[in-house]
């Protein structure tokens, strides 16, 4: 058991109006009865993926543990997307859009992606606290269609992306010349590193905890020397 939480100096980040101690975040599927001893790592940010066959018991379970943790949460929805966002609102820091389940949206059609989003953005009126709303880019894109999407997200007040890969980070930062928070998705931390360096936000890592860990303490190096 941890006594105590992590610090890691030199690395806070601010996006989205959002406070980040670091900007290494860990990706986590269903569970959110673990945010307690996740939390404790000293990670910058988790992402949790809702259990949408058992919402409400997974929205309650994340309420407990959100009381008590002092961590920013990324919801990432993926199924029953409308219904997930409007019961996770009041516990997100910042509410992920992902449409590469087979569950996300009705179809693949790339067209469909705005007009989703153009909901929810409508839905977000409703609330007193503006949550930011980001877009995990779907698998796959043309050159066109990523450019479609992306010129929308500029124009419609989306506040960030989400990319795998560092390819395909490097042209979001370039097409949107930086002008929009991109999170880098990787499993590898030389790949996270560069992201970092190439101008992405945060880094979301789907990796067991000490990775996220060394990743953090070669980046508290890099800080020093640099100050």
């Amino acid at each position: 058991m941890l006594l105590f939480k992590p610090h890691f100096k030199g690395l806070e980040k601010e996006v989205s109006g959002l406070r980040f101690s670091n900007p290494v975040g860990l990706f986590r599927k269903g569970d959110s009865a673990r945010i307690r001893a996740l939390a404790g790592l000293g990670v910058g940010f988790l992402t949790l993926t809702p259990d949408s066959d058992h919402i409400m018991e997974w929205i309650q379970r994340l309420a407990q543990q959100r009381h008590s943790q002092d961590i920013l949460l990324a919801v990432n929805l993926n199924k029953n997307i409308e219904r997930s966002f409007s019961l996770s609102y009041d516990f997100a820091d910042i509410l992920i859009v992902d449409t590469n389940s087979n569950g996300g949206i009705d179809s693949p059609d790339i067209t469909d992606i705005p007009l989703l989003l153009d909901e929810l953005l409508n839905l977000r009126l409703c609330y007193e606290r503006l949550t930011p709303i980001f877009l995990r880019l779907p698998k796959g894109l043309t050159p066109e269609e990523l450019h479609s999407i992306l010129s929308y997200c500029l124009l419609s007040g989306i506040n960030g992306i989400v990319a795998s890969g560092k390819g395909t980070v490097r042209q979001v930062l370039e097409y949107t010349q930086c002008r929009i928070p991109v999170i880098g998705c990787t499993a590898a931390p030389e790949e996270a590193a560069a992201m970092l360096q190439d101008g992405a936000s945060l880094i979301e890592m789907d990796v067991r905890p000490p990775v996220a860990l060394k990743l953090l303490k070669t980046l508290e190096k890099e800080a020093k020397k640099h100050d």
